[in-house]
């Protein structure tokens, strides 16, 4: 099972690099200012898997009128990255239209579910909440441009829904034409419906001529023309700009450099990690020249991977689903090839333990007598001159300890018929 890379949605990942075989992957993810100050998810998504004879990736943007489009742009980007992974390479783009919409309609069933099950915040407003409940019938929706470049095929497989971008640059920094392709801002993939407004775009493309391919999602506007030459500072200082935008939108952008090596070749030291003591974590020296680690982990069914910031102390606390995880290690840089990976570490997720709940025995109680009918009858008994005997409740069983507030009505209601009989007495036989 291929790992599958991903960045962050609930963090910003400034402009990095890294190196798979001979390609130089370049990325950037900032989400919209609104969603900074707020704390929340970006609805833009970066995946990516590879190795030295094929890499896959996808770029998608979650709708943001419809439910947690973030859910939808992630969910579609995992299963795009994972399924063009382990496609053979298609031999026409009619094959590979074909098989994408099948695959897009397959998934759609899984998606429904997950938006189901997608819970809503409780302490939202009434009124935010309803309009969420309602976003919820329409699903949740997002665009996509994915793409498999193929090392022995000496091409590449691209496909698309909506108004992300797809750009070829030349050797000489120049932009190949696309003349077949279009970009339509209604076209997206959906939870309830699959591909909606329309079948997904693809383009089978030789890599001849092909030095650089720029993936990015609308956020940069007009500004996309920086795209064609930037380095990391660039990149970041051009984020900035558009951020301080009062429309500003969530960015992200993949940038793969066929035929790149890293400035220094030597790769960094692979890290040791060792397991923290009562808790699912890692801890490890850091390792010199390293500017971020990335945990890789396989188990419960999934193989994924984490980024981890570089610190005096490194550590990974894992946060996944109950299983046993096989964690390695990788020490990664912008300049550097990255470190092997380490010797796996195995961390457990423990079963949530079950609440106590010890339910008490109820006492079982005798048959209440109501007092206003033992009052009513000692009434009438005056009322006519004959004495009644007072009367007590029949147990239907052996009596238990009575609560205290029943105790105490019995006792107010023996007194009031001792009462009357006393009254009785004094009236009818002195």
């Amino acid at each position: 099972m291929p790992h599958i890379v991903t960045l962050n949605q609930e963090t910003d990942t400034p402009a990095r690099r890294e190196y798979i075989g001979s390609v130089a992957l370049t990325y950037l993810y900032d989400r919209s200012r609104d969603s900074q100050q707020a704390g929340g998810r970006g609805q833009d998504f970066i995946a990516f898997c590879g190795d030295d004879e094929r890499l896959a990736f996808a770029v998608c943007d979650g709708v943001s009128q419809s439910f947690y489009g973030d859910l939808a742009a992630r969910f579609l980007g995992e299963k795009l990255v994972r399924w063009l992974a382990e496609l053979p390479f298609p031999d026409d783009a009619e094959t590979f239209r074909a098989a994408l919409s099948a695959q897009l309609a397959a998934w759609q069933p899984e998606a429904e579910a997950l938006v189901a099950a997608q819970p809503i915040r409780p302490d939202l407003p009434p009124l935010l909440r309803d309009a969420l409940m309602r976003k919820r019938e329409n699903g949740s929706e997002s665009m996509f441009l994915a793409a498999l470049i193929d090392h022995r095929a000496g091409a590449f497989a691209a496909c698309w829904m909506g108004d992300l971008r797809l750009r070829l640059f030349n050797a000489k920094g120049e932009e190949l034409p696309l003349p077949e392709a279009h970009w339509e801002t209604r076209q997206r993939w959906s939870s309830r419906f699959g591909a909606k407004n329309g079948a997904p775009q693809v383009l089978l493309m030789s890599l001849h001529s092909v030095a650089r391919l720029t993936a990015h999602s609308d956020g940069f506007g007009s500004r996309s023309d920086m795209l064609k030459r930037f380095t990391l500072e660039s990149l970041n200082a051009l984020a900035d700009e558009l951020l301080s935008l009062p429309a500003s939108d969530d960015l992200s952008l993949l940038d793969v450099a066929l035929n790149s090596a890293p400035e220094q070749r030597a790769s960094l030291e692979t890290p040791v990690p060792q397991r923290m003591q009562g808790e699912p974590a890692l801890c490890w020296q850091p390792v010199a020249g390293a500017e971020w680690y990335r945990v890789w982990l396989e188990g419960a069914g999934r193989a994924f991977t984490v980024d981890v910031e570089t610190s005096e102390s490194p550590t990974f606390l894992l946060k996944a689903p109950e299983g046993v995880y096989a964690c390695r290690v990788q020490a990664l840089s912008n300049h550097r090839a990255p470190s092997a990976l380490s010797a796996a570490v195995h961390l457990e997720i423990a079963p949530a333990p079950e609440p106590d709940i010890t339910r008490q025995a109820e006492p079982t109680r005798t048959k209440p007598v109501a007092v206003e009918k033992l009052v009513t009858a000692q009434a009438s008994a005056s009322a006519i001159g004959q004495p009644q005997a007072i009367s007590q409740p029949k147990q239907d069983a052996p009596a238990v300890a009575e609560p205290f507030a029943w105790r105490l009505v019995t006792a107010i209601a023996a007194a009031i018929s001792a009462g009357l009989a006393t009254v009785w007495y004094f009236v009818h036989m002195r």
